[in-house]
């Protein structure tokens, strides 16, 4: 018999808090709307599993790592059953090795820290009988667009700021399905799971905010009388809110659109989900460790000639966001290991595969998986158990133009060794 448990805290940092997500420094002035952790658990009897998403731009996979560990050691659940997402807003805080802003406020980092503990026996010790049901529908218009874009002279860039004149095409189309989990439970609150992809890099500005996975929680959990909301953001590597074959929209406004546009969705399929008879449930967590990406170490003086430029803001000096990724990316190189770690995570549900990756996945590696797996359904997470970078398709790596492929750590063999693996505990049961 399914058991399932909700559970929600608020982890709102304080002013001052160094904004993680872009090329400057920012520092929050107030808050717009709070960031939570909100967690399921799940059980068949056997085994339990605890999902755990984060209003976080990211955590590391060494901090991951020691999490889980001591979530572990907290509630009992498995290391491997524990799955840590986080939805990647910008306009929030990030834990990392190279941002030691947020790790420096012990007093927060430490509060977090134990909140996660929290928020996981919370979930577990609210676990009631369950039914399963699913459903997924695309929105009533698109939200969430490619941001790459074929130009008149051969380029394909990413953010085409005033020359939007000069778009060719956009470089294929978004995943716009809301993927809905129903868990309804007798005499509790019935549980929805929502799974959508692209980046929350909506709102902006210096002003802490969950982002449009805020707005999903909150719109959902008025319309539907007793619900409680757990949102994931799927694979958004190459995907967010603009659509430059238009005027591109940005700002909580825009944020609080597209909320109630996935959250319309849901109301359009809460009672239409398909009952899931299969629920055993179980999960592992595999890492690949790929050879640390060498090209351009030669430029390593230049590159930090730049970006100390640019940090100190010179004037004169200015660089696109591929040439700074590059920079980064050179400059990180020697103080990175040989090797990179990249955890692949797959959760089972039944017929239901929670697919998670340490980073930024593109579209296309849920797409993948999905084909490569038919009789499964897949719902990714993107920045999960870890947060190490971007994660391009290998395309991305002969565009001189791309941010992505520019400043990703990894080699050109990620992609396909990510959705290998990922494939493979899968089909091979290793999940269960």
């Amino acid at each position: 018999m399914l058991k399932a448990g909700f559970s929600r805290t608020d982890v709102t940092p304080p002013l001052g808090a160094y904004l993680s997500g872009y090329f400057f420094e920012r520092y929050a002035k107030g808050v717009l709307d709070p960031l939570e952790l909100n967690a399921i658990a799940f059980s068949d009897g056997n085994e339990t599993v605890l999902l755990i998403a984060a209003d976080f731009i990211g955590i590391d996979k060494l901090h991951c790592d020691m999490l889980r560990e001591q979530i572990s050691a907290h509630v009992g659940v498995p290391t491997e059953h524990i799955m840590l997402a986080c939805l990647h807003q910008h306009t929030s805080v990030c834990f990392a090795q190279g941002d030691t802003h947020t790790r420096n406020d012990r007093t927060y980092a430490d509060s977090v820290w134990r909140k996660y503990c929290d928020v996981a026996q919370m979930a577990l010790d609210d676990m009631k009988e369950a039914t399963l049901g699913f459903a997924a529908e695309d929105t009533a218009e698109p939200i969430a667009f490619i941001r790459k874009y074929l130009m008149t002279d051969g380029s394909i860039i990413g953010h085409p700021f005033g020359r939007q004149h000069e778009i060719v095409r956009r470089l294929g189309d978004a995943d716009n399905t809301v993927r809905l989990l129903r868990f309804k439970r007798e005499n509790a609150n019935d549980i929805a799971l929502i799974n959508f992809c692209t980046h929350p890099d909506v709102v902006k500005g210096e002003y802490i905010s969950a982002d449009w996975p805020g707005f999903v929680r909150r719109f959902v959990e008025h319309d539907l009388d007793g619900v409680s909301c757990l949102v994931l953001t799927g694979v958004q590597g190459d995907s967010n809110h603009s659509d430059y074959l238009k005027t591109p929209q940005k700002g909580y406004e825009h944020a609080r659109f597209m909320g109630r546009t996935i959250a319309d969705t849901v109301l359009r399929i809460w009672e239409k989900t398909e009952p899931q008879t299969n629920t055993a449930v179980g999960g592992c967590i595999e890492t690949i460790f790929l050879p640390t990406r060498t090209d351009g170490i030669e430029e390593y003086e230049q590159s930090k000639a730049l970006l100390d430029a640019v940090n100190n803001k010179t004037p004169g000096v200015t660089a696109t966001g591929a040439v700074l990724g590059r920079a980064r990316r050179v400059v990180q190189m020697r103080r990175d290991p040989l090797l990179q770690q990249v955890p692949v995570t797959v959760m089972m549900l039944g017929s239901i595969a929670f697919v998670g990756f340490g980073g930024e996945p593109f579209t296309y590696y849920a797409t993948a998986i999905a084909e490569a797996c038919p009789d499964v359904t897949v719902l990714s997470a993107c920045c999960c158990n870890g947060y190490e970078g971007y994660l391009p398709t290998v395309e991305e790596y002969e565009r001189p133009e791309s941010y992505e492929g520019n400043s990703t750590p990894f080699p050109r063999e990620l992609m396909d060794t990510c959705i290998n693996t990922a494939v493979r505990l899968i089909k091979h049961g290793k999940a269960l």
